[in-house]
């Protein structure tokens, strides 16, 4: 065996004094897009320098920052003078940045900002737009790497909040320039799919560059249109795509966009206590409430002695029966004896009663009655009425 072994440490250092004695390398402008910015409390700042294909990491220490003038943030292209290093620790090298100068917004960024604020006034992001998410999914679909720290992490926490959740992985790429399309044919295929309660676009955290297949314009249509309901939990909580202002709901990481869709049974289970425990409160409630009306009412003067109460009301309603009956036999009486005599006057001066004496009266052949003799004439003939029946006649002059 080769016996000049080294460790890691002693390679790494190396390679650091080599990029630093270089004399290239040893003062060097970088002109580039500024990305992943960091201020971290010890004073240094850390940020990546990128351009449409590479990116490179830099580090502005304390003693420097405080010389710099100007403001510059994520987006913003800049001239860097510094000196390439390495760090020993990760064995990554980096730019040391002893100046920056700053010369405008980026075209990376402004990209960005332009197709965000196209898709906004489209109304892409609006609120009335946003689908609910289930209260109670039975099927959640992920979007994501079936090899990234995304889906197990899903995984675990859908296990542990709720294991009997169906989780079902739709494969896509989430990183690189054939991201978007893989991503939107993930989607295709879960609406076809159509037994989606909700579908989680996920990937793990990453660099702005990383994550930039999420800002693609035809992705965020494909969300937009999507018949299920889409959270995003694409990389950290500082980070925001284009595909977080369509989705229906923004979650800061994918294990929080699975917490989102997915109520813990312990939860679900407390819940159901509780509505129970309210619902047996409140009828306990209205039965004292009930009762209590109920001993108010029986004790009011209407309800005490009832039973008496009715037996009184029985005899008064039976007096006034009586009362009434003796009423209805005077009057009938009375109407009686009116009827007889006023039976008595008709027959006193009906012809019947005439008829009894001998008398008759005579009627034409109509029956018409004759009350003169100048109504008769000769041959004409007559009916004569006798008490006990009529004989027909003629006139003879």
């Amino acid at each position: 065996m080769n016996e000049n072994i080294y460790t890691v440490s002693q390679v790494n250092n190396y390679i650091r004094l080599l990029l630093e004695d270089d004399v290239l390398l040893n003062g060097i402008y970088i002109e580039g897009e500024i990305s992943n910015l960091k201020r971290h409390t010890s004073g240094h700042i850390y940020f990546s320098i990128k351009d449409e294909e590479c990116s490179i990491n830099a580090v502005i220490y304390k003693q420097d920052a405080l010389n710099i003038k100007g403001n510059f943030e994520n987006g913003t292209k800049v001239i860097c003078f510094g000196y390439i290093s390495s760090y020993p620790k990760s064995g990554q090298y980096q730019i040391c940045v002893k100046n920056i100068k700053n010369t405008g917004l980026g075209n990376v960024f402004l990209e960005f900002e332009n197709l965000k604020e196209k898709l906004k006034n489209e109304g892409l992001f609006d609120e009335v737009y946003k689908m609910e998410l289930p209260k109670l999914p039975k099927i959640i679909g992920v979007i994501t790497s079936q090899t990234g720290a995304a889906i197990r992490d899903i995984l675990n926490v859908a296990k542990r909040r709720n294991p009997n959740i169906k989780i079902i992985l739709i494969p896509a790429l989430v990183q690189g320039k054939d991201a978007p399309n893989s991503i939107i044919n993930a989607i295709n295929i879960a609406n076809e799919y159509g037994k989606l309660d909700i579908l989680i676009l996920a990937r793990g955290g990453g660099s702005k560059e990383d994550l930039w297949a999420f800002n693609d314009e035809n992705l965020a249509r494909a969300i937009f249109y999507s018949s299920i309901p889409i959270v995003t939990g694409i990389g950290h909580e500082i980070d925001f795509t284009i595909a977080d202002f369509v989705a229906d709901f923004r979650a800061p990481t994918p294990s929080a966009a699975i917490e989102v869709c997915l109520p813990k049974v312990e939860d679900l289970k407390e819940k159901v206590y509780n509505n129970f425990c309210s619902i047996n409160r409140n009828i306990n409630k209205k039965i004292g409430e009930s009762k209590l009306k109920f001993q108010l009412n029986i004790n009011k003067s209407c309800f005490v002695n009832f039973l008496d109460r009715i037996l009184d009301y029985q005899i008064f309603v039976e007096n006034k029966i009586d009362k009434m009956n003796l009423s209805i036999s005077s009057k009938i009486r009375e109407n009686k004896l009116i009827l007889n005599s006023n039976i008595d006057k008709i027959e006193a001066l009906s012809p019947l009663n005439i008829l009894k004496n001998g008398y008759t009266f005579v009627c034409d052949k109509d029956e018409k009655n004759i009350k003169s003799s100048k109504d008769l004439n000769k041959d004409d003939e007559i009916i004569l009425h006798f008490l006990d029946g009529s004989k027909k006649a003629k006139i003879i002059e």
